[in-house]
């Protein structure tokens, strides 16, 4: 398998660096960082010698490293390691615990480096993944948010319970009529947080309570009711794309098979041959 490594910084989550490598056989020598590292290893594995403690890493394992902490990698000899990994700076960190715990510590503290907590690491995983392939900012936010909402309230140092939130009806109610309306804008949960006058990992969890699934499903919903009625229009498969907000056409082909079992070309013929039909009704 050839060794490679992939970097790239998502412009819609501020200062987040994430990294792909695949196949990494290269040791990386004692270093430090200014950003919290947070890395799942999918492939392969190694060990990790961190606060003076070696720690194994195999596949499916996940861990967390702390800023200006000196640390080391060693991969597998033979197998090398396959890792997806994620740097988050103190500032932002902060932010989100603030915004998500009661009694929140100034900068969290997570005193084992490991973890094998499978919600986690599929929780992680996705995220990782939606970030890479230009899912929805809705999509991405929301897991970023669900991620350190399990992890600080698991793993923290200070394990605080998450902020309570009440049943906001109204604001739900304003918020699914915007993205009933707006559905092609790739729309952040920011922006619908502050027109609901919740943080935005309320919103999230209320909606979810409320509509019975999070914005960003919903958002995805709306896109696709309207691409099938374009696609019965005889519109153009990338065009129906483009006008319902997906990244690309492969993306909106991916959840619309997902959601209709049909992809776009069948779902158009199959409209297509019903409207043709003699016996159709009007």
């Amino acid at each position: 398998m050839l060794e490679r490594i992939k970097v790239w910084r998502p412009a819609e989550l501020g200062d987040l660096e994430l990294r792909r490598g695949t196949a990494i056989s290269e040791p990386y020598p004692r270093h430090w960082h200014e950003e919290y590292q947070l890395c799942l290893v999918v492939g392969g594995g190694g060990e990790l010698i961190y606060r003076g403690s070696h720690h194994a890493t195999p596949a499916a394992s996940f861990f967390i490293v702390h800023p200006d902490e000196v640390h080391a990698n060693n991969p597998d000899p033979e197998a090398g390691c396959s890792f997806r990994s994620i740097y988050i700076s103190p500032e932002t960190l902060r932010r989100l615990n603030a915004e998500l715990v009661d009694h929140p510590q100034d900068l969290p503290f997570f005193p084992q480096p490991m973890i094998f907590d499978r919600e986690i690491l599929d929780l992680y995983f996705n995220l990782h993944l939606a970030l890479e392939q230009q899912h929805s900012r809705l999509l991405g936010e929301s897991l970023l948010l669900e991620l350190f909402a399990r992890l600080l309230t698991r793993y923290a140092q200070q394990r605080s319970s998450i902020k309570a939130s009440g049943r906001e009806p109204q604001a739900i109610k304003r918020v699914r009529e915007y993205l009933t309306v707006a559905y092609a804008e790739n729309v952040s949960l920011d922006q619908l947080a502050r027109l609901a006058s919740l943080s935005p990992f309320h919103l999230n969890r209320i909606f979810c309570r409320e509509v019975g699934m999070p914005p960003h499903a919903f958002q995805t919903q709306v896109r696709i009711a309207h691409a099938k009625a374009l696609l019965r229009q005889g519109r153009p498969i990338s065009q129906v794309a483009m006008l319902t907000g997906f990244a690309d056409q492969s993306h909106f082909t991916r959840h619309f098979k997902r959601l209709v079992h049909l992809t776009p070309g069948q779902y158009s013929q199959d409209s297509k041959n019903v409207q043709d039909h003699p016996s159709a009704c009007c």
